[in-house]
């Protein structure tokens, strides 16, 4: 088991921020960390029943059309995919810069792998700058599992600095003298973190192989352990909500008994936890003091009314899989939507808030384009940052009218444009939030 900060580490790379002083144990923490790796490998997908043997599905190379491996083994969102269209434009290959994000970086790796499988089974060191932890590793076979999704069988091996093991050095002078048909080797710079992510996925991958699976290796690779890799992708909406839930305390997520009594917002499990948030949470304590609230009713963003169903792309969705075009029909099939979860508890949050405008560009304007009709502004479109609560508030059938206008003013002063104000948001119940109406964020980037 990796040190708990490690852990911490490695779920945020991944977008899973847990309170810094979360309670979970170590071992909930290990177990969320793999659960959320099982879903970044979108393995029920793959493999909804395992154990799997690989010889049960086609090679991946049995005729010359098949897409490369490198190609298909790319996992990406609609928000990666708008920021990886942008930067081609502006003549940057490459958004997202190596070795600041273990998560990403293991995602490259992966490509780096998928090549390696269309070379010609080319073996890979994995080292950190300091090669103080390296992973041999070498493709065996490619399966497929359907045309957009390889099955990568191979083995591996795990050393660290001043301790390589016996097999590790005989497979590698393999490849060095040229005993194994001067095959080249590549080398690959990879975070100590990363390849603990990677080790991750190939130890949690070897169990689902079934027994009798015995493929070929080389003679220097008897120690070396048998697992496979299936492309890996950034979480979705759900795995985002599911994994990021703090509905306690704001600093450690247990439940939370009592709240700050000069701001009323924050709350707390107990007298420890409080005391040891004072000194970030005082700034926003000072600000809330006395600070105006104000109460909205919403409805889900795909069923704004009875005969009335909506939809747009999620940053979330994945682009490979059809998400969007799969949450469209269970939203189509689903007459009553339930609320959306409530991820925050009872933690301030921020939400952006557009008011649908004919002047409006972007999500709102998009899913609710305004026509002559309706140039009084009907209705708000609200969201956070991991969209794990998308909304409308709709003026006509909200319980206060009065409530509806008294932000639509806010925005109207306040806002870019007067059309959308970041907000501080607290959930009061499944169909209502609070906004603060008199004290801001910081205009966020997203």
């Amino acid at each position: 088991m990796l040190p708990r900060e490690e852990i911490l580490g490695l779920l945020s790379s991944m977008g899973i921020d847990l309170p810094r002083k979360t309670k979970l144990s170590d071992v909930e923490l290990d177990k969320r960390l793999s659960k959320a790796l099982d879903s970044a490998q979108y393995l029920t997908r793959v493999i909804p029943k395992p154990p799997v043997n690989p010889i049960s599905y086609p090679s991946w190379f049995r005729n010359e059309s098949n897409t490369p491996v490198l190609d298909a083994i790319r996992r990406h969102n609609v928000g990666e995919a708008t920021l990886i269209d942008g930067s081609q434009m502006r003549g940057v290959d490459n958004p997202f810069p190596l070795y600041t994000n273990a998560f990403m970086d293991l995602r490259q790796t992966f490509m780096t792998i998928a090549n390696a499988c269309d070379k010609g089974m080319l073996p890979l060191i994995l080292q950190d700058k300091g090669e103080s932890s390296g992973i041999c590793i070498r493709v065996l076979d490619v399966r497929e599992f359907d045309h957009q999704t390889p099955i990568i069988v191979v083995v591996f091996q795990h050393d660290v600095k001043d301790s390589l093991s016996p097999g590790s050095f005989e497979w590698i002078s393999s490849y060095m003298n040229g005993s194994a048909g001067r095959i080249p080797m590549a080398k690959v710079t990879a975070t100590v973190q990363e390849q603990h992510l990677l080790l991750r996925l190939l130890n949690q991958n070897k169990k689902r192989l079934v027994s009798s699976y015995k493929p070929k290796r080389a003679s220097t690779e008897s120690s070396f352990t048998l697992s496979f890799l299936i492309p890996v992708g950034p979480l979705g909406a759900q795995e985002m909500a599911k994994y990021n839930t703090n509905n306690g305390c704001s600093v450690c997520g247990e439940p939370a008994k009592q709240k700050c009594s000069r701001c009323g917002a924050v709350r707390y499990c107990d007298a420890v936890c409080q005391k040891e948030d004072w000194k970030s949470h005082r700034p926003l304590c000072n600000s809330w003091q006395g600070a105006k609230w104000q109460g909205l009713t919403f409805v889900p963003a795909n069923r704004p009314g009875a005969n009335l169903y909506a939809f747009r792309f999620n940053k979330y969705d994945n682009v490979q899989h059809g998400d969007a075009q799969k949450r469209l029909n269970r939203m189509k099939e689903d007459e009553t939507p339930g609320p959306p979860s409530n991820t925050h508890g009872t933690t301030p949050f921020i939400v952006k808030l557009q008011v649908n405008s004919s002047m409006a560009r972007g999500p709102a304007h998009t899913m609710f384009p305004v026509s002559d009709a309706r140039q009084d502004e009907t209705d708000f479109f609200i969201y956070d940052q991991r969209r794990t609560i998308e909304v409308i508030v709709l003026r006509d059938s909200s319980t206060d009218v009065v409530s509806f206008n008294t932000v639509r003013e806010v925005v109207h002063a306040k806002g870019e444009r007067g059309l959308k104000v970041f907000f501080w948001a607290i959930r009061t119940g499944e169909w209502t939030l609070d906004v603060c109406l008199d004290k801001f964020p910081e205009w966020q980037k997203w």
